[in-house]
């Protein structure tokens, strides 16, 4: 029976666990950042909403390979800010959501309920540019602190 390699760059199946565990959690987190220039700027949803994706994916692998992970203060540490962004993104993400669906449900409205619905859409966008702050105040902290540095330190440092 012929084997495959792994379809994550980087991983080999002659590398330990705990080198594949690295290397997954560096890949997603990279990812992961990728998608913050835009998500800063705002004006295309969907880097909000693949930043809190990949966040989540991020959080799944280091749950699943926290073992690897002997000094656990530092691998905490990083968990709570990944679990920190998801949540911020997740704000965002959810009135995004909102947003474009009743925009989408607003040609098939009579004029008045275009009216309402346009009231109710012009609402949301306040409430989202409102949860934009708390997400734009925890990306100047991690710039601030060097968390991306940190991070990629911790995890590919052996």
């Amino acid at each position: 029976m012929e084997t495959t390699e792994p379809k994550i760059k980087g991983i080999a199946s002659d590398e330990t666990l705990e080198t594949c565990a690295r290397q997954i959690i560096v890949n997603y987190f990279l990812e992961m950042m990728s998608f913050k220039e835009g998500a800063k700027e705002g004006t295309d949803i969907e880097f909000v909403h693949d930043m809190r994706v990949t966040s989540r994916r991020l959080r799944a692998a280091m749950d699943n390979f926290a073992d690897c992970f002997p000094n656990r203060s530092p691998f905490k540490r990083h968990y709570k800010k990944i679990k920190a962004i998801t949540r911020t993104m997740g704000a965002v993400r959810d009135l995004d959501v909102l947003i474009v669906r009743f925009r989408n449900e607003l040609t098939s409205l009579t004029a008045v309920e275009q009216t309402d619905l346009r009231g109710l859409i012009d609402s949301l966008q306040r409430k989202r540019k409102d949860a934009r702050e708390p997400m734009l105040a925890l990306f100047e902290e991690l710039e601030e602190t060097g968390f991306e540095t940190e991070f990629l330190e911790f995890f590919v440092g052996f």
